[in-house]
């Protein structure tokens, strides 16, 4: 294999693994329990007496 076709090899491999961290960070970042930070379902339980 000569050195240009590993840099080409090497280049595309490149891009490819940028492509996948990318669209796994885009997916990681658009899950709902990432931005789910108050839904509202406390329940608080009195716990002092009476």
């Amino acid at each position: 294999m000569s050195a240009l076709a590993t840099l080409r090899s090497l280049a595309f491999m490149a891009v490819i693994a940028g492509g996948l961290v990318t669209a796994a960070w885009d997916g990681a970042r658009s899950m709902s329990w990432v931005h789910d930070r108050d839904r509202g379902d406390v329940v608080w339980i009195a716990t002092g007496p009476r």
